[in-house]
C-alpha cells in the first residue's frame, strides 16, 4: 500500500512507502486484530513517514491452541524476508499479549535459546538494527485472576480458564492464551531470554524499551515490569486514566495517551526519561534482610547477592517456618562471608483436596515460576537453590521439566510428594547439582495418597516415603524420625544451611531408625486404600442424595450451585 492514505485491514498485511528506511512491526492483542492498530498506525506514520508497516494477523482467540513460541518465530521469518530493503531501523510495538510476543521477537532474532541462553551464531544480522520497542499495556508478568479485575472480566477468565484446563487435560493442548497466564512455561522463559540478552549485549547496544501504562489499567500493575527494570535501557510511563483495552485509541486521558506515545515512539532518550518514573517510586524497593515482605512489595535488587535460597512450604501449611529456616540459612552464609538472600514468599494454603487435583498443583507451579523470574532480575550474579516441603518438592520437580531455563544449583527436599522414579539425572549438572532428600520413619500421609497416586501414572509419588531410586548427585536421609514434618525440626536447620551454602551432605544417623512395620504396610496398600476412599465418598455421597424425592434432589442441586455462586461473590468479586 503506497501514498498518504493508511488503512490497516482486520487480517492486516504489509503496508509499504517509497524509499522507507524504518520498518514497523505491529502485534495486537488477544481477542483483537490488526484493525485495532489503527490509530497506533496512523501516529507512527505521522511521526516517520518513510517507514513500512508490518501488522500480522496474530492467532490470539479464545480456542486457538497456537504455539506463542512459533507465532513469534514466524514474525523473525517474515522480517528475515523484507531484509532486501536494507531497513535502518526497525521498532517493534505491541499491545497488552502482542508487547509479549514483541519480546519475544527481539530475543529470538538475536539467537536465545530455550535453555534461556544467546546463541551467537544464530543471530540474525538485522537483530542489531531493533533500535526501539514499545510496549502498550504489556503483560509482561502475564495474565491472572484477582480481586483486582472487575466482575465481569473476573468471570470471563475464570470461564477461560475452565476451557483451557478441559483442553489441557483432556485434549493434551494448551490453548495460546495460556501461554501467557502468569508463570507460564512460555512466558516465564520469554523473561529468562530477555534477561539472558541484556546482560549479553549491555545497556549500550540494547534498543530503547518503553513501557506505557494507563493508570485506569486493571490487568498489569506497575510491579509487573521489575524484571525489564533492572536493566537500564527500560523506561516507564505512565498515562493518567487509560485503561487496558483503551490506550491504543490515543484519544484517553485527554489525548495524554497520544503525547506518551508520540514521546515513547520517537523522542530521544533525554526526552523519554523525563516523562519517565524512576522505578524507586514504581516498584517500592526496600532491604529484605528480615524476610518480612510478601509477593506485591519487592526487594532492593543487588548484584552483589552471591546465594539466594527459596524455602517454600506444601499442603496444608501456611508456612511460618519458612523463615526460620530462611533466617538460619542467612545465619550460616553471613558466618561464611556470604551475602544471601532468601525468598519465603507464599502461595497460602493448601488444602488436600485441591492438591489431588492436576491443574491446580499446576498453578502453584506457575507461581514458583514467576517468583523465580524475579529472584533472577533482582539478583542477576546469584545462584539459586532450594528448600521445599511436601507440595513444595512437587513445584520444585515439575518447574524442572517444563522450563529448561529453570536452574538451581542445591536442592533440600522434606515431606517429598516426587514419583520415586524422577529422573534426576535428565536435569543434572545443568539444572541441578545436587539433591538431599529426607525420608521419615512415620510420613502416613506420603505413604498412602502421593505413592498410591504415583501407581496411577499421576506426576506425584512417594519419595518421603520410599526415597528416590539410586542416582549420582541425590542423597537420601533414612530415616528422620517422625511424620510428615519431621525433617522441618529445628535439629536439622544447620545442616539444610550447610548444604544449601557450602554442598556440606547431612551425616546419616547411626543407627538408621527403621520405619515401623505399619507405615510400611501403609505404602504397600496405598493403591487400594486410594480406591477405597474414592469408592466410599462416592458411594456415601449417592446415598445420602437416593435419600431425597427427585424434586428434593432438583432443590439440593439449586442450592448448591446458589451457595457456590455465593461464595464466589462474597470472597471473589
Amino acid at each position: 500500500m503506497s501514498g498518504p492514505t493508511l488503512e490497516i485491514s482486520k487480517n492486516g498485511g504489509f503496508y509499504s512507502v517509497d524509499n522507507a528506511d524504518t520498518l514497523i512491526v505491529l502485534m495486537h492483542a488477544f481477542a483483537s486484530s490488526p484493525k485495532n492498530m489503527q490509530k497506533i498506525a496512523e501516529a507512527v506514520r505521522e511521526q516517520c513517514a518513510q517507514s513500512d508497516i508490518f501488522a500480522p494477523r496474530l492467532p490470539f482467540n479464545t480456542f486457538s491452541l497456537a504455539d506463542p513460541t512459533a507465532v513469534a518465530t514466524s514474525i523473525v521469518e517474515y522480517i528475515e524476508q523484507l531484509q532486501t530493503k536494507k531497513y535502518r531501523d526497525i521498532v517493534l510495538i505491541g499491545h497488552s499479549m502482542g508487547a509479549v510476543i514483541a519480546r519475544k521477537v527481539w530475543v529470538l532474532a538475536h539467537g536465545a535459546t530455550e535453555k534461556a541462553t544467546i546463541d551467537q551464531g544464530a543471530t540474525r544480522i538485522w537483530a542489531k538494527n531493533i533500535s526501539r520497542i514499545v510496549l502498550l499495556s504489556a503483560l509482561n508478568r502475564g495474565w491472572m485472576i484477582s480481586s483486582a479485575l472487575n466482575p465481569e472480566h473476573r468471570l470471563l477468565w475464570t470461564l477461560g480458564t475452565v476451557w483451557g484446563n478441559v483442553c489441557r487435560h483432556v485434549f493434551q493442548a494448551d490453548p495460546v492464551i495460556f501461554g501467557f497466564q502468569r508463570g507460564a512455561p512460555f512466558l516465564t522463559l520469554a523473561r529468562l531470554q530477555c534477561l539472558a540478552l541484556s546482560e549479553s549485549i549491555g545497556d549500550q547496544n540494547a534498543p530503547i524499551i518503553v513501557q506505557l501504562l494507563g493508570t485506569a489499567d486493571d490487568l498489569v500493575a506497575p510491579t509487573d515490569n521489575i524484571d525489564m527494570a533492572s536493566g537500564g535501557s527500560f523506561l516507564y510511563i505512565e498515562v493518567a486514566d487509560a485503561t487496558h483495552k483503551g490506550i491504543i485509541n490515543l484519544d484517553e486521558g485527554g489525548g495524554r495517551a497520544l503525547s506518551a506515545f508520540r514521546i515513547a515512539f520517537s523522542g530521544k532518550r533525554a526526552e523519554i526519561e523525563s516523562c519517565a518514573l524512576d522505578p524507586e517510586d514504581v516498584f517500592d524497593l526496600y532491604d529484605i534482610e528480615s524476610d518480612d515482605h510478601d509477593t506485591n512489595v519487592l526487594p532492593q535488587a543487588s548484584a552483589a547477592v552471591q546465594e539466594v535460597v527459596f524455602v517454600v512450604h506444601g499442603i496444608r501449611d501456611r508456612g511460618f517456618w519458612t523463615r526460620r529456616i530462611a533466617r538460619e540459612i542467612k545465619t550460616y552464609a553471613r558466618k561464611k562471608n556470604k551475602k544471601c538472600r532468601t525468598v519465603t514468599s507464599t502461595y497460602g494454603y493448601f488444602a488436600m483436596g485441591p492438591f489431588l487435583l492436576p491443574w491446580v498443583r499446576r498453578s502453584k507451579v506457575q507461581w514458583l515460576l514467576d517468583q523465580y523470574v524475579t529472584a533472577r532480575s533482582l539478583y542477576p550474579e546469584a545462584t539459586i537453590s532450594y528448600v521445599g516441603h511436601s507440595n513444595g518438592t512437587y513445584l520444585l520437580a515439575k518447574a524442572l521439566s517444563l522450563c529448561p531455563a529453570f536452574v538451581v544449583k542445591r536442592v533440600v527436599f522434606a515431606g517429598s510428594v516426587v514419583r520415586t522414579d524422577f529422573r534426576w539425572q535428565d536435569f543434572m549438572p545443568r539444572q541441578v547439582e545436587q539433591v538431599v532428600n529426607y525420608v521419615a520413619t512415620r510420613d502416613w500421609v506420603v505413604a498412602i495418597f502421593p505413592n498410591g497416586l504415583q501407581t496411577m501414572r499421576q506426576d506425584i509419588g512417594g519419595a518421603g516415603h520410599y526415597g528416590f531410586e539410586i542416582q549420582p548427585g541425590v542423597t537420601d536421609v533414612k530415616h528422620v524420625l517422625g511424620s510428615h514434618g519431621a525433617a522441618l525440626s529445628s535439629r536439622r536447620w544447620k545442616e539444610m544451611a550447610a548444604f544449601v551454602i557450602d554442598g556440606e551432605l547431612p551425616s546419616l544417623p547411626i543407627p538408621a531408625p527403621e520405619q515401623p512395620k505399619w507405615a510400611k504396610f501403609l505404602g504397600h496398600m496405598s493403591p487400594f486404600l486410594c480406591i477405597v476412599l474414592v469408592a466410599a465418598i462416592i458411594v456415601g455421597f449417592v446415598a445420602i442424595i437416593m435419600q431425597f424425592s427427585l424434586e428434593g434432589r432438583l432443590w439440593l442441586l439449586a442450592f448448591l450451585v446458589l451457595l457456590f455462586a455465593a461464595r464466589a461473590v462474597l470472597t471473589k468479586l
